[in-house]
């Protein structure tokens, strides 16, 4: 066996139909009384938010239900000094990349580090953050598994610029994966993110720096999609195959 370097993230990860209800017991559990909730619109349209509110209770402190997609930078700064100003401890992304990438950046933001486009170029010793990340995805992009956020800067032009940002102080300390949360994800979303995550799969078996490890995992990723994704996109309803 060819020498090689893995790097495993001190993440817990909750898995299964019902999961989000164990939400506020992992929370107490952290000792974390001050979450901020970070989501985007959709999600407070088809009561996620207020599931996660009612679940949480005194311990949330602040809901932002309008993560802008592609996690717009002067949205993050917003973000991060709202939360600065409110001691929170702890800060929850619910939805897709997106919301999930204000997490990770707000986060990030709350240590004193840069998190726009310029910490791109910035490298930081993988210290555990002061206000961790919780993820909840409700798609199947993957962006609570990875050390990296995308972030868009709008310029002076009206043009954008968008980086990815990547620090080992990133990734979610805690991951709850409810599959019931995706039943009613779209046809197209659950098409397109299942496919990323495929791609995702497929990547890391070519890698540069793959090892045993991380290809078995993608090895069992590439037949779970195989024979599920197209069940989830016929049949959006079936948890079975979303599970």
């Amino acid at each position: 066996m060819n020498e090689f370097r893995y790097t495993a993230y001190a993440q817990e990860i909750i898995f299964g139909a019902g999961a989000l209800a164990k939400l506020p017991d992992a929370v107490d559990m952290y000792g974390w009384s001050r979450l901020m909730l970070c989501a985007s619109p959709s999600l407070l349209k088809n009561g996620v938010v207020a599931q996660i509110e009612t679940l949480l209770g005194r311990r949330l402190v602040i809901t932002f239900a309008e993560v802008a997609a592609h996690v717009q930078e002067a949205q993050v700064n917003r973000v991060t000094a709202l939360a600065e100003q409110n001691n929170i401890d702890a800060v929850i992304g619910v939805g897709g990349g997106s919301p999930l990438g204000m997490a990770k950046a707000v986060s990030l933001g709350l240590e004193g580090r840069r998190i726009g486009v310029e910490a791109a170029q910035s490298h930081y010793p993988p210290v555990p953050p002061r206000v961790p990340s919780i993820a909840i995805p409700t798609t199947y992009a993957g962006s609570e598994m990875t050390p990296t956020y995308g972030i868009t800067r709008v310029m002076e032009d009206g043009s954008t610029r968008k980086v990815t940002v990547r620090d080992d102080k990133i990734p979610p300390k805690l991951v709850i994966y409810d599959p019931a949360l995706t039943l009613d994800l779209p046809p197209s979303v659950t098409a397109a993110t299942g496919i990323n995550a495929l791609a995702h799969c497929v990547e890391a078996l070519y890698s540069i720096n793959r090892n045993p490890l991380s290809t078995a995992a993608a090895l069992s990723g590439i037949k779970t999609i195989a024979g599920s994704l197209l069940r989830c996109y016929q049949h959006g309803d079936d948890l079975e195959a979303r599970t």
